[in-house]
């Protein structure tokens, strides 16, 4: 795996969220207001289910993806896509030997089609079920959408499960880029919110929907860089980040976690030096695409620091105050001046985690 890799470019498709500036703004602010939705299953005995949620979000594909037979693809895989294509991709795409890999991470892509089909072979005869729903209802739709319609010819893969999926799937992609099997990446991330994922969905936290792309390039020069990915438990986990809080060479500027576990992390925001922010209290539950937005969301933040663009401020617990984002008082003048460093971390309700470092070059 590379030391690190440069983020080159960003796709947003997320509920009143449209560019990297409103999403450093959404994450350090109030939870906006859900909207009511209901929720049907059509040809089956099953009520209806009426639920908050954030969305639903409108893809808005752009042009360069083209606009033929976009109505058979999936809702989820039209966020994808939409994110991937406002991210700029390599100058090689569309090439023979272009080897731009599509990595994306999912807890929903193929879960409607899949429901439907099952709905469909219990109450219509086998030759009835629309062909269409099969390919769709493969955990693979995003991935091969995005890499088929911008013409890139590396390798796509889709990894699935839990919030450390979207931490796990930029790991892949810098995997991919080390061992020459890419020469660059889009790794994205994407949920949606139907009457079958809400079966499973936690109460406490509002189900939301979207997507999000990076273009990773392994080249340096300025920009915002990702490295140092580790997976282990949350024991370890926690041990690291208490461990490089207790020296102000190695503490980050800044921690954003992707959990349903909004105990935890109060329990990790208790006494630390700097500001903690949730992905699923500010975004919303996403599953794999939580831990994804985490590094996203972490990457907003230290751009937003870069360029200036207003105060980032952290809530505090404690007497509502706030405080910006690395005016931390044990920090010299001289350590104000250095790149802004901020962990993203994903944790499984299993107690398994992913964290990653983002900072400014």
């Amino acid at each position: 795996m590379p030391a690190s890799v440069t983020v080159r470019g960003v796709g947003l498709r997320l509920s009143e969220v449209d560019d990297m500036p409103a999403l450093a703004r959404r994450l350090t602010a109030a939870p906006p207001p859900a909207t009511a939705r209901r929720f049907a299953a059509p040809d089956t005995v099953l009520a209806p289910l009426e639920r908050p949620v954030y969305g639903p979000v409108e893809p808005r594909v752009p042009a360069r993806a083209g606009a033929r037979g976009l109505r058979t693809v999936p809702h989820e895989s039209l966020l994808a896509l939409a994110s991937a294509a406002d991210t700029p991709a390599r100058p090689e795409a569309r090439k023979p030997d272009d080897t731009t890999a599509v990595v994306w991470a999912s807890s929903t892509a193929g879960l409607p089609e899949y429901a439907t089909v099952c709905a469909e072979a219990s109450t219509l005869e086998p030759g009835f079920v629309a062909p269409a729903l099969g390919p769709a209802s493969a955990y693979n739709g995003p991935a091969a959408t995005v890499s088929i319609r911008l013409g890139l010819a590396g390798p796509n893969l889709t990894l699935t499960g839990g919030a450390t999926a979207g931490i796990s799937a930029i790991a892949e992609a810098m995997r991919l880029i080390a061992t020459g099997d890419a020469a660059a990446a889009l790794v994205g991330a994407s949920a949606t919110v139907s009457r079958w994922s809400l079966t499973a969905a936690p109460e406490h936290l509002v189900p939301a929907e979207g997507a999000a792309c990076l273009a990773l390039d392994p080249a340096g020069g300025p920009g915002i860089r990702l490295r140092e990915c580790h997976r282990t438990d949350l024991v370890r986990a926690t041990a690291r980040v208490i461990q490089a809080a207790a020296r102000p060479e190695t503490r980050p500027d800044g921690l954003v976690i992707s959990t349903p576990d909004t105990g935890l992390v109060d329990a990790l925001a208790s006494g630390q030096p700097f500001p903690v922010w949730h992905v699923e209290r500010a975004l919303g539950d996403l599953g794999a695409a939580g831990g994804f937005l985490a590094v996203v969301g972490a990457a907003a933040l230290c751009a937003a620091v870069t360029s200036h663009a207003g105060n980032v401020e952290e809530r505090s617990d404690e007497g509502g105050r706030r405080r910006p984002l690395g005016a931390h008082s044990e920090r010299s003048e001289h350590d104000r001046k250095s790149p802004t460093t901020i962990l993203a971390l994903a944790v499984e309700p299993c107690g398994s985690t992913a964290s990653l470092e983002v900072s400014t070059s």
